[in-house]
Order: structure tokens, then sequence, then C-alpha cells
């Protein structure tokens, strides 16, 4: 696994997200929800609120956000051992139920 960590990216990278979906939260409601609650948010209520919650809940186990915008192209070769990997675990385990299966048809 790739230890390195572009921080720049990364940063920027969160950055233009948070601008984006905060701005595009703070549209939805100021133009569809806040005439019927009648509660005002500002800009940077929701760029606030929004960039706590991601920090609170979000998922920091990926990492497509910090390569967003890297021209390096994802290595496929470990994407298809990832797969294979998964699909043999999946094959045991269907393998397994099957024997239970069988077992239970000769017990009858």
């Amino acid at each position: 696994m790739n230890k390195e960590v572009n921080w720049y990216n990364l940063f920027v990278t969160y950055l233009m997200f948070a601008i984006l979906y905060s701005g595009i939260i703070w549209g939805i409601w100021a133009f569809l929800f806040e005439p019927f609650f009648n509660v005002h948010f500002t800009y940077l209520q929701v760029i606030g609120a929004y960039t706590a919650l991601r920090l609170l809940f979000g998922n920091t186990n990926t990492n497509y956000i910090s390569n967003f915008y890297t021209p390096k192209s994802m290595d496929l070769n470990k994407i298809d051992d990832y797969l294979k990997q998964i699909q043999a675990d999946l094959d045991k385990e269907a393998d397994e139920v099957e024997k239970q299966y069988e077992d239970l048809n000769k017990k009858d």
C-alpha cells in the first residue's frame, strides 16, 4: 500500500468538495426548505456544519478524493488481484454451504 500522501492535493481536493457540496446544500435549503421551516442559514454556517459532519462521520478509509486529480492511473493488477481474492473467498464459502446441504441430505 502506498504510504506517501500528497497533503497539498488532499487539502485542495477536500476544500474544493467542501465548498462545492456546501453550496449545493445551501442552495437546496435556501430555495426549497427555508420557506417552509422559516429557518435561515448563511453559507458560512452550512460550510461549517458540512465540514464538522464530514470530519465526524466521513469515511476516512477511502483514498478516492486524495487521487481525484492525479494523472497517475490506478494499478489494475492490484484491483484484479483483489477481485480474484474476493471471488475465491466467495467460492470457498459457497462450497462450504454446499457441503453442509449434502450432509443434511445424507442424514435424511
